[in-house]
Formats: structure tokens, C-alpha cells, sequence
């Protein structure tokens, strides 16, 4: 008997391996699986249909999209009250609210077990992916801190910054389904013939044409424009920033040298349409100049940190990230003070996000890596290329580690700010701005400038309590990316994690907990886990450190102090070998020479 042909589409890695894995154990059944996710979804449907698929499996809201694109059968992966038990199991010692939002098979099943458990958990069924952003919009505004629901709901939350908690399905919802597949495809082939579709499309403008939102949803989209942005829901951060609620009504603005799925491109952006008061027009064409040198020192992530992602309820996070909203309300410089991995360059995205900057670019450095020389080319420019401050429509910038700033290079940006200009800049280090003026060798005027309002950032260790909530976002994350079904730690692990000092704050933190969960195979992550994860860390952290004796130094320093210990230590190890001691510490060689100052002749 012929095996049946399956493609099944997954909407997040852990079930695809848990697809494959389970139906190997099926031979009446051949599958494949792909990750997709809605409308991602639809191509791949399609062109399986043509390549005579007998079923197609999928979960929820893309399965519903799916049956409506095809002829041929599709099978539902059910969301099992195992399930959802598992991921309210998970979340029943949070502190932050829950609501649950996603397609009507979630929404019932998550109902009634939240009910047995006698838990109140508001729950916004959706029947399309656009009603999500809407009934994200009604349970935050109702309180709502974390949202329980299938890959749009999370996907949405994150986009609109808030936390998602993806509900995946278990080994016995896969099983379930692989039964419902051979009787659903027993009853099709004796009573149906396949049928194909073929659609031809007959638009050949080479103009790319897009209708879109404010807020960068595509409302339309020609076949040259989606040959350019794939079959994406809304345009990529580098276009939407170009749009400007203040360009008049029937005028257009032109951008030269944009980039889209690494090709350059023009565009003109027509203000407003009679059916869409609050919509743009953007027209594409590739771009046929030469484009300007692309940003070396100067970066522009596309994903920003929202304050809704801070997570914790301690005393000291809650009192800071207050703070720092306010200070997003005004157009003022931030100087952000903490720890490295203390999450300053998260803060500075939250507060550029919630600033009237925020729909502009946001704009980082790194002082301390950065090259001098081509730093001042791209900020200040030259005789025949104009630099970021003076060209920059709006947006904030970022000076990481801003008291490395060199010394030309601090005269010429105080300068060029005694100007005015349209970007707000939000500068960090580990110093405050009291200990920079206090050590000396930085610019009184700059630092006056960059330091109109001071946010300190406190370190992991003043905000243990947060740890468990910590704990359990990289917990959800881990499930969706792995298909697994961890739903917590054991109440002495945690006792173990709040413990240690953490001196590199959040990202050590989830170096160990991320290990903690690759060894774990149960539901819980228990002391067995903590051992061996722990005990790999720190041997690979002693080894890392090149094997540094620190206990000849003194603790009691600044950690300027301190860090030129060390520097001076790896260096007299390594016969004064500049390079050797550089690579050594994981830096570049004028960064070391930079740090010591005097102490070494170039």
C-alpha cells in the first residue's frame, strides 16, 4: 500500500522535530515539514498541492487560512488540555497577569481548563490574524501582562512590546492528529479527486506599489512589490521610518539608495488616499545611481527593545523603568549608568520607542571599539559626503561606552550639538557622570550636553526577587524554540541562582539557565541540571579567562581601577607583548593601548 504523502507546516521549530519524530514511527505515513506561519504559510501550500501531497497538517489559525487555499485535505494539530495545563502550570507563581488570546480551538480548551483550575484568566478569541492586534489592545488596556496564545498572538505581542507566551502543542495533540489524518484521508480518496488550481498572474509593472498604514501595515501590495518584500505583513523598519505624519496631504517625498532584502531601491512616498485618510503610498523601482557608502561604526538595528520587555516587578526595576519613561516623555539627553549586561542598550531602545523620536531610526555606536577616523566621516562627514548629524530627519542616537570617547572626537560633538540638530542622544557607560568628570580627560561642555537627565540601571544582584520571572520568559522562549515542555524550576534552584553574584548581569544569567534547559528532559529543572550546567559554566568561564589568578588583586577600586589590573597583569604575562595580551583579552590592540594609557608606547 502507497505510503500517504504529508507536508505538514509548523509554525514553530519545536513542533516540526516533534512532527518528523512522531510520524517516523508511523509507516503508513511519508512527511516533510516546513515552518511557516499564516500567510508564510500559502506558497508552500499551494505548490504542494502541485506536487500531489495527499494531506496537509498544520495548528490553528494557519491551518483555517490554509483549507481555504486548497483542495486537498487539512488536518488540524490540536491544542490538547495537557497543553494548555502545562503552560499555565508554568505561569501560576508569575506576579504579572495573564490573558489568553488566539483562535477559537485554543480559546475553548484554555476556558475550560483555566476553569477547572479555578484560575481567572480573561480570554480574546480571534478569527483572523488581523483581529489579534485589536484584542492585544483590549486585554493590555484591561491589565493584561503576558499573553498566552498561538505564534501570531506572541508574534504580535512582541512587535507591539509586550510578553508572549506561545501554547504549544504535546507528543499526544500530534498523535491525535496522526489518527484523524488516515481517517480523514481514508474518507477523502474513496469519495474525492484531487483537484488543481492554477493561478497566472497578469500584473508586469515594474514598479513596485504599496499601500500602507502609518505604522508600516501593508494594506496592498503589487506582485513587484511583494518580489521585493516577500510576503510580509508590514515593510521593513528601514521604510517605515521614511514615513512622517507631518508631510502635507498630495505631497510626495522621495528616498534614494534604500535598502530591501539587500537590493537598493527608490522610492516615492505619496501622503494620504481619499479611502485611506491615515494610509501612504510608496512606489519602488531599483535604484539605478550610485549608492552612498553603507554605515561601518554606525548601526540601526531593525527589532527595538519596548519598556513592556523589561522584565521583573522588584522595587529597584519597576522605580527605574518609571523613571525612564518619563525622561522618554522629553527631548532630552539620557546618560545611562550600569554594569555591563545590566541591560543599558535594552533601556535606550525603550526610551527612543516611546519618544516622539520613535518612529524615526535609532542610531548606535560603540565608542570604545569604534575607529576614530571613520567615526568622525560618518558623524560629521567630509567635504564631499555629508555625515549623520548633519543629514538625520529625526531619531535618536546611542553612544555606547561614551566615555571613550576620544578626545578630537568629544571637542567636535560638542561643537556640532551647540548647532541644535534633530537627533536626541542617549549616551552609557559604566561610570556616572560624576565619576567621568572626577577621573578627568572629558569634555565639561559634552558632558553636560549628553547628561541632562541620569538613568542608573540596577545590576541583577539588587533585583534577585526578579529572578523566577527572569527565569521564566527564557523557559517559554527555550519551549517554542526546541518543543519542549518545561513549565518551571525547582523552588532550590532558584535559591541557588539568587545566591550568586552575577557579574555579568542578564546575559550571564541566561548563559546558565539557557544550559540548565538544554540538560533538562523532564518538566522541571532540578538540582541534577543546576550541577552540571554550573559546573560546565564556571570551568569554561576559569578557562576563558585565560586562566587569571585574581585574587592578587584589589577589589576595593573603581572598576577602572580594577579592569587595569587585569590589563597589566595578561600583559606582564605575555612579556609585554601588546598583541598577544590583546588577543588574550578578546580586545583589539589600540583598545589596550587606549585603556592603559601612559603606560605603554604605541
Amino acid at each position: 500500500m502507497a505510503k500517504i504523502k504529508v507536508k505538514g507546516i509548523a509554525p514553530y521549530p519545536g513542533l516540526r522535530d516533534l512532527l518528523l519524530d512522531i510520524a517516523k514511527e508511523d509507516d503508513r505515513i511519508e512527511m516533510d515539514v516546513e515552518i511557516a506561519d499564516l500567510e508564510e504559510a500559502l506558497p508552500i501550500v499551494l505548490q504542494a498541492e502541485k506536487q500531489k501531497y495527499d494531506v496537509i497538517v498544520s495548528r490553528g489559525g494557519t491551518a483555517q487560512l490554509i483549507r481555504k487555499h486548497v483542495s486537498i485535505p487539512v488536518v488540524d494539530i490540536p491544542v490538547s488540555g495537557y497543553d494548555i495545563l502545562r503552560v499555565l502550570t508554568l505561569i501560576k507563581d508569575s506576579n504579572s497577569k495573564p490573558a489568553i488570546i488566539g483562535f477559537p480551538g485554543i480559546c475553548q480548551g484554555a476556558a475550560t481548563v483555566s476553569s477547572l483550575l479555578n484560575l481567572e484568566i480573561p480570554v480574546y478569541p480571534v478569527h483572523h490574524e488581523s483581529e489579534v492586534r485589536g484584542a492585544l489592545e483590549q486585554a493590555t488596556n484591561q491589565g493584561a501582562q503576558i499573553v498566552l496564545g498561538d505564534v501570531v498572538t506572541v508574534r504580535t505581542a512582541q512587535e507591539m512590546g509586550y510578553h508572549g507566551i506561545l501554547i504549544t502543542s504535546g507528543r499526544e495533540s500530534v498523535q491525535e492528529m496522526l489518527t484523524e489524518l488516515v481517517y480523514v484521508h481514508d474518507i477523502y480518496m474513496k469519495g474525492l479527486e484531487k483537484a488543481r488550481f492554477y493561478e497566472e498572474l497578469l500584473q508586469h509593472d515594474t514598479t513596485g506599489v504599496l499601500a500602507v498604514r502609518a505604522n508600516g501595515d501593508i494594506l496592498y501590495a503589487n506582485p513587484a512589490a511583494q518580489a521585493w518584500l516577500g510576503n510580509a505583513d508590514a515593510i521593513p523598519p528601514a521604510v517605515a521610518s521614511l514615513l512622517s505624519a507631518d508631510q502635507p496631504d498630495g505631497t510626495t517625498v522621495t528616498a534614494e539608495h534604500v535598502a530591501i532584502q539587500d537590493r537598493l531601491c527608490d522610492i516615492r512616498i505619496a501622503a494620504r488616499t481619499k479611502e485611506e485618510p491615515s494610509a501612504f503610498v510608496l512606489y519602488l523601482q531599483e535604484s539605478k545611481g550610485v549608492p552612498p557608502q553603507p554605515f561601518r561604526e554606525i548601526q540601526t538595528p531593525e527589532r527595538l527593545a519596548a519598556f513592556a520587555q523589561v522584565i521583573g516587578s522588584s522595587r529597584e526595576i519597576a522605580k527605574t523603568v518609571k523613571r525612564a519613561q518619563t525622561y522618554a516623555q522629553t527631548n532630552k539627553s539620557v546618560w545611562l549608568t550600569g554594569e555591563m549586561g545590566s541591560g543599558r542598550m535594552h533601556f535606550a531602545q525603550a526610551i527612543h520607542v516611546a519618544s516622539r523620536q520613535g518612529r524615526h531610526r535609532f542610531y548606535s555606536v560603540c565608542c570604545s571599539s569604534a575607529e576614530e577616523e571613520r567615526l568622525a566621516e560618518e558623524l560629521f562627514g567630509t567635504e564631499g559626503k555629508p555625515g549623520l548629524l548633519t543629514t538625520a530627519s529625526g531619531g535618536t542616537l546611542y553612544l555606547e561606552e561614551a566615555d571613550k570617547l576620544s578626545v578630537r572626537l568629544q571637542d567636535q560633538l560638542a561643537a556640532e550639538l551647540q548647532k541644535g540638530g534633530r537627533l536626541r542622544l542617549i549616551a552609557s557607560s559604566t561610570l556616572s557622570p560624576g565619576q567621568v568628570a572626577k577621573r578627568g580627560g572629558f569634555s565639561s561642555l559634552l558632558l553636560h550636553q549628553l547628561a541632562e537627565c541620569q538613568l542608573r540601571i540596577p545590576p541583577l544582584r539588587e533585583r534577585v526577587e526578579d529572578i523566577g520571572e527572569l527565569a521564566r520568559v527564557l523557559i517559554a522562549h527555550h519551549n517554542s524554540a526546541y518543543g519542549k515542555h518545561i513549565v518551571g524550576i525547582r523552588e532550590e534552584v532558584i535559591e541557588r541562582l539568587a545566591e550568586y553574584d552575577w557579574p555579568g548581569n542578564l546575559k550571564e544569567f541566561e548563559n546558565v539557565v539557557e544550559e540548565m534547559l538544554l540538560l533538562t528532559e523532564g518538566h522541571y529543572v532540578g538540582l541534577e541540571e543546576w550541577q552540571e550546567a554550573w559546573q560546565r559554566y564556571s570551568a569554561e568561564t576559569r578557562a576563558g579567562n585565560g586562566g587569571l589568578p585574581l585574587a592578587g588583586l584589589n577589589l576595593e577600586g573603581s572598576w577602572e581601577e580594577i579592569e587595569r589590573q587585569i590589563l597589566l597583569h595578561v600583559l606582564k604575562e605575555e612579556g609585554m607583548n601588546q598583541s598577544r595580551a590583546a588577543k588574550r583579552l578578546g580586545i583589539n590592540r589600540t583598545t589596550l593601548w587606549r585603556k592603559l594609557g601612559g603606560v605603554l608606547k604605541k
